[in-house]
């Protein structure tokens, strides 16, 4: 399984947007106080390009990103996100888990359970690309994110996708091009709960020829609340020895 779409209405990602560019405009020290490191659940928090420590991209990767999630409360998040969080992030929550139930229903996967026991929950990644300069675009092999798995069960993009995603698929390598709406795709969590059964999708984001694009991205990523509980195999784990689990892959 790759790329799952649906016939459904376009959304603007216009106050979001906004709100990712007005803190990213704001001088280093203030962004430094909502640095990943501050925040105690889950991936929550800013990375900014060149860090080497952020738990969602590496060092080489030519973005800016910042993490929200229904596992800190909104006062915890910066002030330019207040009124997304207020007004758009709970209908948004509840389109995705409707997308995400539509395709649990329709495919062959276990992972109803889940959801009926409330053991599920929701981060947003918000992923601002600068325009490559000359001489520095390429990252690490031309890439502006490099090729993973995302943590998720599903990862949904509410708002579609801009061109530079790409997938891989049997060895091969797909670009998925533009999206004006919702995409989704299985994770590594996936994977996990399945024993293997489901293959996560690794993609990246590629540098563009143009020196003069810039880039957003904003993805909803489904994932297990961190003191929630579930088996695999014959041993019990929570979210948060999932997370690590993940993150020992990198």
């Amino acid at each position: 399984m790759s790329i799952i779409a649906f016939d459904l209405p376009e959304k603007s990602d216009l106050t979001i947007r906004n709100s990712l560019l007005a803190f990213l405009k704001r001088p280093r020290d203030y962004k430094n106080k909502y640095l990943q490191a501050h925040f105690k659940n889950a991936f929550d928090g800013y990375s900014y390009m060149g860090q080497k420590d952020s738990l969602n991209q590496y060092d080489t990767d030519l973005l800016h990103s910042f993490v929200l999630s229904e596992f800190h409360d909104t006062e915890d998040f910066p002030q330019e996100f207040q009124g997304f969080l207020t007004n758009e992030w709970p209908e948004l929550r509840a389109i995705v888990r409707a997308i995400e139930l539509r395709i649990i229903n329709e495919l062959d996967t276990p992972f109803k359970q889940l959801y009926e026991a409330d053991k599920m929950g929701y981060m947003m990644s918000c992923n601002y690309y600068p325009k490559p300069k000359a001489g520095l675009s390429e990252g690490q092999n031309n890439l502006r994110l490099s090729a993973h798995p995302d943590v998720s069960l599903l990862t949904t993009f509410p708002y579609g996708v801009s061109k530079g995603l790409s997938y891989f698929d049997d060895n091969k390598r797909f670009e998925v091009g533009e999206k004006k709406g919702p995409i989704s795709f299985f994770g590594y969590f996936a994977n996990f709960f399945s024993n293997g059964a489901i293959e996560p999708l690794e993609h990246q984001v590629e540098s563009p020829k143009d020196f003069d694009i810039e880039r957003f991205s904003f993805a909803l990523f489904s994932i297990p609340k961190p003191d929630s509980t579930f088996t695999i195999g014959d041993r019990e784990i929570t979210g948060k020895d999932y997370y690590m689990q993940y993150l020992s892959l990198f």
